[in-house]
């Protein structure tokens, strides 16, 4: 089905260098102790070329940006005095230019070495406003706050001490002793300290954290604890699941919660750029190629490079996906959790899905909503299907002309660089078979998507696309998650109708409904590019026999 993912999540980690080593961390352990620092000017290189990514996806329209280690305070204050400020002035410059949301994080431990950070916090709150979060965690269990607890009350102190954050929020890392604990706890320590704002992270086995998994919960005790937590919690104390999923309830997009964001990127203290910030050292999501923030094609090599990322996040590997309303923005819930084994899914798949369904009717019953509206979104995704056939009708022209050439895709197996020094504008792309540079079919598809390239599209290619790209690669056309791109329907429809595929059945069901006068035929979730793909299948093949006729 469609997917909603419109975020550029960027987290930059200035050092690895931390003053605890906390059971679940997900950072490979060894990091823990690398005393080496993000060098002033690659730290602003960086925001640079945030700005050249964010300008470059057409697709993407919210930025956040986490600054985390290790621990942050690590780092001389020196450094943050000047570039926090640097960093809040700029981030402010970008929703005023794109109204881009942007939001900056500052994710801590509170266990601060220099007690001058807490100044500094203080002046940067009340001068940005909600423009900085100051981000912190609670776990009981992972020897974060040493034995007894012995570091709680400093990290209580510090907490309380900053007070001219307008918000301070809470990340819950789910276990079974947090359920053990009970949601009154949260209640009755944190709250009086001034958070403003919980919400509840899930484990994920990566570094120390793949040993820590076997302390999980279930989803079903994750849903029971949010929507208890919530009847606790004052008024004027988000709960940011719930508060997520009512929003997007009304219209089935901008939900970023469980981690499925266009963009998950992370960039180390050398500036080297990795593709999914859950997993580091060894465990990286790596480009092609070693990629830096000083790379002049920064952005068009980190929208190829983030593409298999970017297929997991629209993947959906759950059946009930398929008859959920939610599925079209939660996206399958925890992107971390889609590919677990099935040992450890086992652990953790009971009582409720990876989504938290449970959650998300209790959300919608809250809202008072019968159902999502997400006409005003599908009418975006037509604009731009519209604004994309004519780009590439342009190119055809310009190509026939004789003022653009055909960018074909062979000439550049053996040319990492020159392949992306050639979308210095907008191209028309004759594909290949096999992978290009490490990426499928699928995959590149996603990059000419984003920059505004196109692709040459004839029955060859649907032969070629069914071979290299299988049904995930006509539910995205069908679903339209290529949202420039644009494919034939007659020829897209005839292929999948001679596959053995879930989508031939299912396209093949909503089109006898409406040949009968009802829209009916997916099944319940929500289906609605299917069938509207079903309704110009309908018309093409109606104007196509009216023209035999004439």
């Amino acid at each position: 089905m469609h997917n909603a993912l419109d975020m550029l999540n960027v987290c930059i980690a200035p050092t690895r260098l931390c003053n605890l080593r906390c059971d679940h961390c997900y950072i490979t352990p060894e990091l823990l102790g690398d005393k080496t620092q993000m060098a002033e000017d690659v730290y602003r290189e960086t925001f640079v070329r945030i700005e050249e990514l964010f300008k470059a996806d057409r697709k993407v329209s919210k930025i956040n940006i986490e600054l985390l280690g290790g621990e942050l305070t690590m780092m001389p204050l020196a450094f943050w005095e000047r570039n926090l400020p640097w960093t809040l002035e700029r981030m402010a410059a970008w929703d005023a230019l794109y109204d881009a949301e942007a939001a900056l994080i500052w994710c801590t431990n509170l266990i601060f070495k220099d007690d001058g950070y807490v100044g500094l916090l203080n002046r940067m709150g009340e001068q940005y406003g909600y423009g900085l979060d100051l981000f912190v965690p609670w776990e009981p269990d992972t020897n974060r706050f040493k034995k007894d607890f012995k570091l709680l009350p400093r990290y209580l102190k510090t907490l309380e001490a900053i007070s001219g954050i307008k918000r301070k929020t809470l990340c819950i890392t789910m276990s079974r002793a947090v359920i053990e604990q009970g949601p009154q706890f949260i209640v009755d320590t944190f709250i009086p300290k001034g958070i403003t704002d919980v919400t509840c992270d899930m484990l994920y086995p990566a570094g120390s954290g793949k040993a820590y998994f076997q302390k999980n919960c279930t989803y079903g005790q994750v849903s029971d604890y949010i929507i208890e937590l919530r009847g606790l919690l004052p008024d004027g104390v988000e709960l940011s699941p719930l508060v997520e999923m009512e929003s997007s309830c009304r219209t089935l997009t901008h939900y970023h919660y469980p981690g499925n964001d266009t963009y998950d990127i992370e960039v180390e203290p050398s500036g080297e750029v990795t593709f999914n910030s859950s997993y580091t050292g060894d465990e990286s999501s790596f480009g092609t190629q070693t990629l830096s923030v000083r790379d002049q094609a920064f952005a068009a090599k980190t929208i190829f490079n983030n593409t298999p990322e970017l297929r997991l996040r629209h993947s959906m590997p759950y059946a009930a996906c398929g008859e959920c309303e939610y599925a079209v923005v939660c996206s399958g819930g925890w992107a971390w959790h889609k590919q677990l084994p099935r040992h450890m899914a086992d652990l953790i798949s009971h009582g409720d899905c990876a989504g938290l369904k449970r959650v998300w009717d209790f959300a919608k019953s809250r809202t008072g909503i019968s159902a999502g509206d997400r006409s005003r979104y599908l009418s975006m995704i037509e604009r731009r299907q519209l604004r994309g056939a004519v780009e590439a009708r342009r190119l055809d022209t310009a190509i026939n002309r004789g003022s653009e050439s055909v960018l074909i895709e062979s000439a550049f197996v053996c040319d990492y660089d020159d392949y992306f020094a050639q979308f210095n504008r907008a191209r028309m792309v004759l594909m290949t078979d096999g992978l290009l540079h490490g990426k499928t079919w699928t995959e590149r598809l996603f990059f000419y998507d984003a920059i505004g390239a196109h692709v040459r599209v004839d029955a060859r290619w649907m032969e070629r696309a069914a071979i290299e790209g299988g049904e995930e690669l006509f539910r995205h056309i069908v679903y339209r998650n290529y949202h420039y791109l644009n494919f034939p329907v007659i020829p897209v429809a005839n292929l999948i109708a001679n596959q053995d595929w879930r989508l031939s059945k299912l396209l093949s069901s909503t089109v006898a409904h409406l040949r009968h006068g009802s829209a009916k035929g997916a099944g319940s979730g929500r289906h609605d590019e299917l069938v509207e793909f079903a309704y110009k299948l309908l018309s093409a093949e109606s104007n196509a026999e009216v023209n035999l006729a004439d």
